[in-house]
């Protein structure tokens, strides 16, 4: 059987939700990684996610100022067109 697409899951069926939850991660962990990504850029990104969550949950949204999280930085290594 198929898994459902991301955008067909329902928010109230939390088995599937956090189990496509850890697909995702796993499967942009993994393409991170082969594509040349080391600790820091994933952490990075990472906590851009976190923050970014974070704001929307607090009706921040992208109204918020942009925060840079210095030392780090995320290059794309052998990208795609």
């Amino acid at each position: 059987m198929a898994q459902p697409a991301l955008a067909d899951i329902r928010p109230s069926d939390r088995t599937v939700d956090a189990r496509a939850s850890r697909i995702l991660a796993r499967s942009l962990f993994r393409d991170m990684r082969s594509n040349g990504y080391g600790n820091q850029q994933i952490l990075a990104l990472a906590t851009e996610l976190i923050d970014l969550v974070t704001r929307d949950m607090r009706g921040e949204g992208d109204d918020a100022p942009e925060r840079s999280h210095e030392g780090v930085e995320l290059q794309v290594v052998g990208g795609r067109s």
